[in-house]
């Protein structure tokens, strides 16, 4: 079975990108195998006090691939060490495809990829990286799937300072695909097609015992728990900082029903839970013209984060020197 529902579903914006000065090490799970992650250092002068955690999308590409991280989103705190880390299966090693159907997606990664095993990563990763509490800051910014990750992951985490999460979805991802199907045809016989095979799709993953499945580009595993978080009960438990970001032009998931999210989290009394759309902006960003506003979105970030920050004096200014994707 295969769905053409998560081509832009889930995704930051990826191209082949040479990612110099990153650093590369490996650390071991329990069942043997390795993960790995990548250390930026942004400032060559002096020890940075605060980490930086950049989250990807969906997509069987190394996160070394992700263009938008390198040219924007690691200036959400210009001073910061930027961590990256691979999902399971994944390396530098794995070429880059922009297909989410792509035959050559190693096995690994589809057989063992989800929400939970990202976040036991993320927690493997972080307690080597900042042994003897050597970062005062930790931030960490997810977009699309990244923005669920990292959702989940400052729930489950100690010491998440600051959590940026933008273009998530909703409450239930379900919902987000059925958007996604909407939006990507006029043809109203084709829709209520597409809706009707997913919705007995989705039954099925959430009554059948794990299996082999591969639905574009993602394993049993995968479907079963991203069809199976509710995001705003996650929410509830975040209670640091945390601002969610939206744009309401968003074909890839429902801006409606992330609004709703919203107001459910307002009336729950969440305070430390930040709100902002931008109303000409699609899922990376894009105004109707095609030109990118990642920039700005990225220097509304920095400015969220002096104010959330311990020592935010020290931060500089985001740079402008690389050009959009």
């Amino acid at each position: 079975m295969k769905f053409r529902l998560l081509s832009l579903i889930l995704t930051f914006l990826t191209v082949s990108v040479n990612a110099q000065g990153v650093s590369t090490h490996t650390i071991s799970r329990t069942d043997g195998s390795n993960i790995t992650y990548y250390l930026l250092h942004q400032l060559h002068t002096s020890p940075s006090d605060t980490l930086l955690l950049i989250l990807q999308g969906s997509d069987c590409n190394s996160v070394l691939q992700i263009k938008s991280i390198f040219t924007d989103y690691k200036n959400a705190w210009p001073e910061a060490d930027v961590l990256l880390i691979e999902k399971y299966g994944i390396d530098k090693g794995v070429s880059f495809s922009s297909d989410p159907e792509r035959r050559d997606c190693p096995a690994q990664y589809i057989q063992n990829d989800s929400p939970t095993q990202r976040v036991a990563d993320i927690q493997t990763v972080l307690d080597v990286v900042r042994k003897d509490g050597k970062y005062l800051n930790l931030i960490v910014l997810g977009g699309s799937e990244g923005a669920v990750i990292a959702n989940l992951a400052t729930t489950r985490i100690d010491d998440i300072d600051a959590t940026i999460s933008f273009n998530g979805g909703g409450r239930r991802f379900i919902d987000d695909v059925l958007h996604s199907i909407k939006s990507e045809s006029e043809n109203i016989d084709e829709i209520e097609r597409n809706i009707s095979g997913f919705l007995g799709f989705s039954n099925d993953i959430i009554n059948s015992k794990p299996s082999d499945l591969e639905v574009s580009g993602h394993g049993y595993n995968w479907w079963y728990q991203m069809l199976s978080i509710d995001q705003l009960e996650i929410l509830k438990k975040v209670n640091t900082p945390l601002l969610v970001i939206q744009g309401e032009r968003d074909l890839s998931v429902s801006p409606q029903k992330v609004d709703e999210m919203m107001l459910a989290l307002v009336k729950a009394g969440k305070d430390n839970i930040e709100y902002r759309t931008y109303k000409d902006l699609d899922h990376g960003f894009m105004n109707i013209n095609g030109e990118s506003n990642r920039k700005l979105v990225v220097n509304d970030i920095h400015v969220w984060l002096k104010s959330k920050l311990r020592n935010p004096n020290r931060s500089m200014q985001p740079t402008s020197d690389a050009s959009a994707d």
